[in-house]
């Protein structure tokens, strides 16, 4: 049975889903049962750096991550989920070497989900909010994603992450859709995309 590490960034996004899987929790951030845990690792690239390293140090390497929580998009609609295949840092930009990425680790494909229901797109993490880019296409902006895939590219660990579009780059909107729009704040409903045996 394959050892399975979900990370979500803040407890209100992964009590449903620890419910309904009958996790325990046996740590201030932590929930586990049999061969299922799930880690909140506090918001941002460092915390969740911070919390990834610190349970991998402390715990069995597992076979796959799954991340799961929210993203801004440009243009997806909101409420719907999507499955990530790629995920870029958004920090790095240097003049003369290559924009939103490492060269070195953090480069892996994400697994994707065989479901054609749910679309595939590109992912950029930064360590704030983001309002406005200069990025073109169809793609999602979240806080941790990027943090995950290279430690876990690092300890040659799959990835898979599940976002929940929340925002079209508007602050507002995000507290007002997670707060207040049923269809957005759960996130749950994703278990039916997993297959966790």
């Amino acid at each position: 049975m394959k050892e399975i590490l979900i990370i979500c960034a803040m407890q209100k996004e992964s009590d449903l889903i620890a419910k309904k899987l009958n996790l325990k929790q046996i740590e201030e951030n932590l929930w586990n049962k049999d061969n299922i845990s799930l880690l909140i690792s506090g918001i941002g690239k460092q915390r969740t750096a911070i919390s990834l390293t610190k349970y991998l140090c402390k715990n069995k390497k597992p076979d796959l991550v799954i991340n799961i929580g929210y993203a801004g998009s440009t243009d997806i609609k909101i409420g719907t989920w999507v499955n990530i295949i790629k995920s870029y840092n958004y920090e790095w930009e240097i003049p003369g070497e290559e924009q939103y990425s490492f060269l070195d680790y953090g480069n892996q494909d994400l697994i994707q989900i065989k479901n054609k229901n749910i679309e595939k797109v590109e992912c950029y993490s930064a360590e704030s909010f983001v309002t406005k880019t200069d990025l073109k296409g169809h793609i999602a902006f979240d806080m941790e994603l990027h943090s995950i895939v290279t430690i876990c590219d690092m300890y040659k660990i799959p990835v898979m992450s599940l976002k929940k579009i929340s925002d079209n780059l508007s602050l507002d909107d995000y507290y007002e859709n997670t707060e207040n729009n049923e269809n957005v704040f759960e996130l749950d409903s994703c278990l039916n995309y997993l297959d966790l045996n």
